[in-house]
């Protein structure tokens, strides 16, 4: 397992190594990466945290262009994504057709844009990303690389990016039904979000 302080380095390793798996900081905890036409990877991923596959996983985008290329999002949508990307929300849209089915079950993704300058620079060059927490399921996830390192996944880097800020996890919403309905409560309060439509 490679550690780089290096997000070129760590998105070169995901675009020139097909599977190719890495842990990354993001303004809660560090994640579980690949690029989600991987198909190797994402299976990777799910037998490395021991999850099932029909729980999906959240996607990082670069910016909000980038989430046109994999999720339909309508002028309303796209008002409110406006307000809180770069941030901790992760928003549930109806997903374009060639999206990997464990991406997205339903025929829905789940996206976010990060605000974290490493997770940035990492979407920004390898493209659209999984963001599952870095931990086996059902356990705490890594907010440092030696917390990564210490569960001694199956992955192929670290991007250190030092202690990441934990607390709680991005808020989950579903945008596909409007008024958006909350899947899971987290860092930013979804009464702030309905406030803001």
């Amino acid at each position: 397992m490679r550690i780089t302080r290096d997000a070129s380095e760590a998105a070169a390793i995901l675009i020139h190594s097909p599977g190719a798996v890495i842990a990354y900081p993001t303004e809660t905890f560090y994640g579980l990466g690949t690029r989600i036409a991987d198909v190797t990877g994402i299976e990777r991923i799910l037998r490395i945290k021991g999850r099932d596959a029909t729980k999906g996983m959240i996607v990082l985008v670069s910016s909000l262009p980038e989430a046109l290329s994999v999720a339909r999002v309508n002028a309303r949508q796209e008002s409110l994504l406006k307000k809180f990307w770069p941030g901790a929300l992760s928003a549930v849209l109806t997903a374009r057709g060639d999206v990997h089915p464990i991406l997205a079950p339903e025929g829905k993704i789940a996206l976010r844009v990060s605000p974290h300058p490493l997770a940035r620079i990492l979407t920004g060059t390898a493209g659209p990303i999984t963001s599952t927490s870095a931990n086996p399921s059902g356990q705490a996830p890594a907010s440092t690389p030696e917390e990564v390192a210490a569960w001694s996944p199956d992955i192929d880097a670290v991007l250190d990016g030092g202690k990441s800020p934990g607390g709680m996890p991005s808020t989950l919403v579903d945008l596909t039904t409007w008024p958006p309905r909350c899947i899971r409560e987290g860092a930013v309060p979804f009464q702030t979000i309905l406030e803001s439509i």
